[in-house]
């Protein structure tokens, strides 16, 4: 796993997730249709996936391993150079006007409290470290897309994937590359998610610290209020068509 930033001298982290929790929008979902038609692809079959993959995971029952290859498949018929533009807009058009104060305010109180800021995110990585700085967020750890020599995306994943345990493992391994803390009780953790498929991220952040419900799905906002998470409503999610 790749994990470019510079070691904190903290123990205490504030993990976020990135869509419905910080952002109102699915940045993934947002930016798969974005490519689609800056690259000319077909437009009307591939929205039909990602409109299916999107379906399966609020329903919890994905292949993830089958939307990863989507995803990269994407980055990879199309050249870096392309890419890079395109992201630039995608990011000023698409996401930055959809940026909340209230989610920026938050991850800010959180700065002052201490914690170093994680963005952990299901959307692969070539897109959200490009959003992360809209929230003054320098870590991001999530699914990697794999580049040959020449800069250029293969299609496939280094490392794992960032969906359910997937992205508590990541976060665990970015944690002990930047802390000593994990096994000696001095880590002091948070996490914050608005998905059911955050769970296994949330009872481990529970277990250093603890674990917040933000614009929890129904079945985050069961568990939550079993579990005796915090549940935090701090805007209205905006549906991908709308954006």
């Amino acid at each position: 796993m790749t994990v470019c930033c510079t070691r904190p001298t903290d123990m205490k982290f504030a993990i976020f997730d990135l869509d419905h929790t910080l952002l109102p929008v699915d940045s993934g979902d947002g930016w798969s249709r974005w490519l689609v038609r800056e690259a000319g692809l077909n437009a009307e079959q591939l929205d039909a996936q990602i409109q299916a993959y999107a379906d399966a995971y609020h329903q919890g029952a994905f292949d993830v391993d089958a939307f990863m290859g989507f995803q990269m498949g994407l980055l990879a018929q199309c050249r870096r150079s392309d890419l890079e533009v395109w992201r630039h807009v995608f990011v000023e058009q698409k996401i930055r006007p959809y940026v909340p104060e209230v989610a920026v305010k938050l991850v800010k109180d959180r700065q002052q409290a201490g914690f170093v800021p994680v963005l952990a995110s299901g959307t692969h990585q070539f897109v959200t470290r490009a959003i992360a700085p809209l929230f003054g967020i320098d870590h991001v750890v999530g699914a990697c897309p794999e580049e040959n020599e020449a800069g250029e995306f293969t299609g496939r994943v280094v490392g794992s994937h960032s969906y359910q345990d997937g992205k508590r493992i990541l976060v665990e391994a970015f944690l002990r590359q930047q802390c000593e803390g994990l096994d000696d009780g001095t880590l002091e953790l948070e996490a914050y998610s608005d998905s059911i498929n955050d769970v296994p991220l949330l009872r481990f952040a529970a277990q250093h610290g603890r674990a917040f419900a933000v614009n929890p799905d129904s079945q985050l906002r069961s568990e939550a209020l079993k579990q005796g998470w915090q549940i935090m409503d701090i805007f209205k999610k905006v549906r991908a068509q709308d954006v």
